[in-house]
């Protein structure tokens, strides 16, 4: 959920809209869940997400307070401060963390709504307040797709007693049918065995005799309740989703690795026959999915089959999951969560916090369904002993192999309508490129929402004559015409401008695009046809509100012709297009599209089943892989002078040189380095300090850590340290974030005008040249008085370092009775427990005595725990121990014992006269 909360200071607002002048004081913009629940406090999943502060105001503002309040109070009450505010400023809160109330979202069993607000004021008052709803799910309820998909995992139950049940009925029905009844998962290595368990455990689930429950309209977005594995087997009943999460579980606890599978209105589950997972917690590309189950490494499951009569065999159910994975279903895939990924990501089971019931095992309630026949799964990719090159030529082609996909899966050369697609009419491709490049921009025109042909009888050539004339008159008011409805138009249109949004915040780089006419092409001897688009042209799309429509506007990136269809058709048919692979034809509005299609019907009219159709149709397309490619081939021997690319083309067997070369050790750092010759700003510890060392010196290496430990922190580091060496860094990484992180570091520490952005679509001429300027001003303004006030700075800083260090050695260092002040401080910070020691003086043993002391306290502390631990008699008062006294004491524990059954045993006779129980 975003929110930007402006609070004016006028009551009244009658506008929707305001200016500049009537903008509030200060302004919030904020991400936040809309829907938590009892997984969310179990699973810390944070409320607010973004919270940024803008001051509108042109005068500073000082001791800023936001406060955040919730009712019901499931969040505890918090306070950010900000001590100042520039004018025209914004600021992005950190420590957004909020800990949920468990016990209060543990205790509901039915949806609530709760408020949440945030209140902005200073000394002189309030500046803005405003209240957002957030649902409070009740603790059985999962929140959808849309706000909870990892959160799914939380409900599969792997340790729920009915799931035991299940797979000792698998077990049994395994070794039955003369098999090993073991449930090892993937220990055997043999996929054969994980899809004989994986069938078993269908087989088991049927015998529970489950009837099918409809689920509520769209659960896949907006959730549902869950029905645990005992609510299931109790009531007999399950939803799709309640079936996969059942079968996920059984799964699971039998050392397989489940998935969750989502389509419009539907779910089912999967699971991995090897030991494989998709590598993230969702997978929304069906491609990558069915790939997997193609290769038969994921067998894709229709868990609706469990409630079927008769029962289901399992090859019937996996034929059903694949169905829901065909191209021609590929549309309706939502997502894939992968249960194994999740909990790598710490998502849990939810806590049951009740007591399990005794469950009787190897109920059946039907009859099961057979085991699956074992299948020929033949060479698995895993299994596949690939042929490693042993020269530089091969290793190359290898590498460019695996680079260039020119398979059925790539859009680049199959290219499908459906829901990331928009089809577009317009009366001239040519001139639509022309209109776009003089920065003109066009508005969606829904042709099925205004019918043209009413209820008319209407001729194919009158119903084209109709079209042709709407798609002109949309055209000169400024829009292309779409041939769907309003509805369908609008919900494609926000699906490609959240994933292009999404692919340049995590890339850097534009991915939608126009596509501009389409060759449509065959195989020889297949008799269907695919379509491949021939130009792309980048567009963008922008809107003023959720309200507005989407305006399609020119991006600044160039036009490109589709260089993925040139390797196939060069490849696969033996064309070869060269005026096509450099500088397009060009006319006096941009590029000439309709004299680059009259050269592509030129060179395929004598291919048969070629054609050029001039369509056009908005999408995304990547062209990553096939860059990296081309830059493999045009660029080798370039490429090769790089030390890491010469030795893994020439000598990836040997061990890399330079690996051999001595660290500087952790400890030595302060020692062997001086203030002067170190260049971080920001905080290192000595693990940090030692790459930012290594990086200067030119070495090479790998720097690892979990997320959270400061590897972003330590490369702006690594970064200023080389630059201070007169060093130029090149920094890349896979998604833009990680660049946008770094960048940021460098600015807030005044390096800002030394860093030269090259990545997304923000480089262009302009900005360059600006970047450039900035760099060469700061490098200009350098003098010598800077340098003699950076030995000034950090000769004092080493007196300081000195001296603390000088401090931590003494606060470690053993004396003569054999411990440190530092072990004393520890000893003594908490309330000391069992005996207590006290000596005149520090000097009252030597270390000799003091060790002996260690032994004769841990032989003190094994006697105390053999002798009866913590259970002392203390109605005993005596001190000393003699044997009379020990006789004694026996004597009269006898005595008691035999009054305590006098006792009992009256209390029993007065209840059975009493006739009480």
């Amino acid at each position: 959920m975003t929110a930007d909360i402006p609070q004016a200071s006028s009551a009244d607002k009658t506008s929707a809209e305001t200016n500049k002048t009537d903008l509030p004081s200060v302004s919030l913009q904020i991400e936040m869940s809309k829907r938590v629940n009892f997984a969310s406090a179990q699973n810390d999943v944070p409320v607010l997400k973004k919270l940024l502060v803008t001051n509108n105001t042109e005068s500073a503002l000082d001791n800023i307070k936001i406060t955040l309040t919730v009712q019901p109070e499931i969040i505890k009450s918090k306070t950010w401060i900000i001590d100042g505010l520039l004018s025209t400023g914004s600021i992005e809160l950190g420590d957004l963390s909020t800990s949920l109330d468990v016990q209060k979202l543990k205790g509901l069993n039915e949806t609530e709504i709760g408020l949440l607000t945030l209140t902005v004021s200073t000394d002189d008052g309030p500046l803005a307040s405003e209240t957002l709803r957030l649902e409070l799910l009740a603790r059985d309820q999962w929140g959808g797709l849309d706000d909870m998909d990892r959160l799914l995992a939380a409900f599969v139950s792997p340790n729920d007693p009915v799931v035991a049940v299940i797979l000792k009925e698998a077990s049994l029905l395994l070794e039955c049918s003369g098999y090993d009844g073991s449930l090892e998962g993937y220990q055997n290595g043999d996929p054969q065995r994980a899809w004989m368990i994986a069938g078993a455990i269908w087989s088991a689930v049927t015998g529970m005799g489950l009837t099918y429950a409809n689920p509520p309209a769209s659960f896949e977005v907006e959730g549902q309740k869950i029905r645990s594995p005992e609510r299931i087997r109790r009531e007999g009943l399950a939803t799709c989703l309640d079936s996969s999460l059942l079968l996920a579980a059984a799964w699971e606890q039998a050392g397989l690795h489940p998935v969750i599978l989502f389509s419009h209105r539907h779910a089912w589950a999967g699971v991995w026959i090897t030991k494989r997972d998709f590598g993230h917690v969702t997978e929304p590309d069906v491609v990558t999915v069915r790939k997997a189950a193609q290769a038969k490494e994921f067998i894709p499951v229709e868990t609706t089959l469990l409630t079927q009569r008769p029962t289901a065999g399992f090859e019937q159910a996996v034929e059903a999951g694949r169905a829901r994975l065909s191209e021609d279903r590929e549309q309706e895939f939502l997502m894939a969560i992968d249960i194994t990924r999740a909990r790598s990501a710490r998502i849990r089971p939810l806590a049951s916090h009740v007591e399990a019931e005794g469950v009787a095992v190897g109920h059946v309630e039907a009859t099961p369904a057979k085991l699956p026949d074992p299948i020929d799964f033949g060479l698995l990719p895993s299994e596949v002993i690939e042929q490693v090159p042993d020269t530089p030529k091969g290793r190359i082609d290898r590498w460019q192999a695996k680079l260039l996909d020119l398979s059925l899966r790539n859009r680049l050369l199959n290219f499908k309508p459906g829901k990331q697609t928009v089809p577009c009419l317009v009366p001239d491709v040519g001139t639509l490129e022309d209109a776009l490049a003089a920065e003109k921009a066009f508005r969606a025109y829904p042709l099925t929402e205004d019918d043209p042909f009413r209820e008319r009888q209407l001729s194919l050539e009158e119903r084209n004559a109709i079209i042709s004339r709407v798609t002109q008159d949309a055209f000169n008011r400024g829009q292309i015409t779409v041939p769907l409805d309003r509805k369908d138009t609008n919900n494609r249109l926000l699906a490609l401008f959240r994933k292009a949004k999404s692919d340049l915040q995590e890339g850097g780089t534009n991915t939608l695009f126009l596509a501009a006419g389409f060759l449509r092409w065959q195989r020889e001897g297949d008799k269907r046809s695919y379509r491949a688009p021939l130009l792309l042209i980048p567009i963008r799309l922008e809107r003023k509100s959720a309200r507005s429509d989407f305006q399609i506007l020119h991006h600044e990136d160039e036009i490109r012709f589709n260089l993925t269809l040139l390797e196939l058709l060069k490849r696969d048919f033996d064309l070869n297009l060269p005026e096509l692979e450099g500088e397009l034809p060009r006319d006096d509005s941009g590029i000439d599209l309709p004299r680059i299609f009259e050269r592509m019907r030129a060179q395929v009219r004598d291919v048969p089943g070629f054609e050029v159709v001039e369509e056009i149709a908005i999408s995304t397309f990547s062209f990553s892989k096939y860059l990296m490619w081309k830059d493999l081939v045009d660029r080798t021997d370039q490429l090769r002078n790089n030390r890491l690319v010469a030795h893994l083309v020439d000598n990836p067997d040997k061990t890399f040189p330079g690996a051999e070369v001595e660290w500087i050790p952790v400890e030595e750092m302060d020692r062997r380095l001086a203030p002067r010759d170190l260049v971080t700003p920001l905080p290192a510890d000595s693990s940090q300090l030692s790459a930012v060392v290594a990086s200067a010196e030119g070495r090479d290496f790998v720097l690892i850590g979990p997320p959270g430990t400061g590897k972003s922190q330590t490369i702006a580091n690594i970064i200023c340290q080389c630059l201070a060496h007169g060093k130029t860094v090149l920094f890349v990484a896979e998604k833009a974030a990680a660049l946008d992180v770094v960048q940021r570091r460098l600015e807030a520490h005044g390096l800002g005008d030394a860093v030269l952005e090259l990545h997304s679509n923000k480089a262009d001429r302009k900005r360059v040249l600006t970047q450039l300027g900035r760099g060469w001003d700061r490098a200009s303004a350098t003098s010598q008085q800077s340098e003699r006030d950076w030995l000034d700075i950090t000769g004092k800083l080493r007196i300081r370092r000195d001296r603390l260090n000088a401090y931590v050695e003494a606060l470690h260092a053993r004396g003569a009775q054999g411990f440190s002040v530092f072990d004393a401080i520890s000893w003594t910070a908490e309330e000391p427990k069992g005996l207590r020691l006290s000596f005149a003086d520090k000097d009252a043993h030597d270390r000799q005595s003091f060790d002996r002391l260690l032994e004769i306290t841990e032989e003190l502390g094994r006697t105390h725990a053999a002798v009866g631990g913590d259970a002392p008699l203390a109605l005993v008062g005596e001190a000393k121990w003699s044997y009379a006294w020990e006789e004694q004491f026996v004597e009269r524990a006898e005595t008691l014992r035999a009054c305590l059954d006098r006792a009992m045993q009256s209390g029993s006779d007065l209840a059975d006269r009493l006739a009480l129980t």
